[in-house]
């Protein structure tokens, strides 16, 4: 059974961070919209992946009344704890003078953002399963999609926000010869380590003869951990024991608690942005646009 009767202005494709500011941004804009989400609630609000609010982006929920309600976290420290071969350099954290940037990791503002989406009337649909994009290139393309009880939904829209990742439907949506993707791989790899251990900084970063370091707090009792390594290095080869080790010898201070380690990520480094970022009425946000490397890459 399929519906065809459904009207919105805008759907948004994705429930990440850039899909639910987009969201928030157009409803208190009084223009309608309809966000659809292939996982469930749960599972959104708990995927990690960022932790940092830059200044920008704080003033950016500021300016629009959403600071109070979507920001969390606790606000940079003046100075990052920086090291060089294990000698501590001073290092100015902030762009500018008005010290919004934060520590928050990106399931809290997630989080936020849906609670606000949501409390204010949002249209927010979770698991919407095998969704398509039709007539992009017309003026009123559709998105159709299969919602959490089998039936098969079909919304005609102005707009479509492409906000679902780099490996959404969005962008291979777009025909291959019409996009150009301009790309930079940086020749290594970042560990990613969440452990359950209390930080000894809010922040701190290190660059060593063994490669870069990076630690940031992720609540009070949790950490994550970054450790530059090898492109053919393998999640195997890291032990739990070597994994301290780096960290120790790459910040030069001994590690006070060495807690669970709960998830280990190799991630390749690279840039990528896609030209251009949009097609007929299909726009595209986020890393559906362009991939960008962690901020301290």
């Amino acid at each position: 059974m399929s519906v065809m009767d459904e009207n919105t202005t805008v759907v948004i494709v994705g429930s990440g961070v850039a899909g639910l500011t987009l969201g928030n941004f157009l409803l208190r804009s009084g223009i309608d919209c309809v966000v659809l989400e292939r996982q469930s609630r749960e599972y959104v609000e708990q995927r990690q992946r960022a932790g940092v609010i830059d200044s920008r982006a704080a003033r950016m929920f500021r300016e629009w009344g959403l600071a109070d309600r979507v920001l969390g976290g606790v606000p940079f420290e003046p100075v990052l704890n920086f090291r060089i071969d294990g000698e501590t350099r001073p290092f100015k954290y902030m762009t500018d003078d008005h010290g919004d940037g934060r520590f928050c990791p990106q399931q809290v503002l997630v989080r936020n953002l849906i609670d606000v989406f949501v409390g204010d009337g949002g249209d927010l649909r979770f698991e919407a399963e095998d969704v398509e994009l039709e007539d992009i290139t017309g003026p009123r393309p559709q998105v159709r999609y299969r919602d959490s009880g089998g039936m098969t939904r079909t919304i005609t829209c102005d707009f479509i926000a492409g906000c679902d990742g780099d490996h959404g439907v969005s962008r291979a949506s777009i025909p291959e010869e019409e996009l150009t993707r301009h790309s930079h791989e940086y020749g290594y790899a970042w560990l990613t380590v969440l452990a359950e251990a209390p930080s000894n900084h809010q922040s701190m970063m290190a660059i060593h003869g063994r490669g870069f370091a990076g630690q940031f707090a992720r609540g009070p009792q949790a950490s994550r951990f970054y450790l530059q390594c090898p492109l053919d290095t393998s999640v195997e080869e890291w032990t739990d024991d070597r994994i301290w080790e780096e960290i120790e010898a790459r910040f030069g201070e001994p590690v006070a608690v060495k807690g669970r380690i709960s998830s280990k990520t190799l991630v390749p480094l690279r840039s990528v942005v896609h030209d251009p970022m949009s097609h007929g009425r299909l726009y595209l946000l986020g890393d559906a646009a362009h991939i960008v490397p962690p901020m301290s890459a």
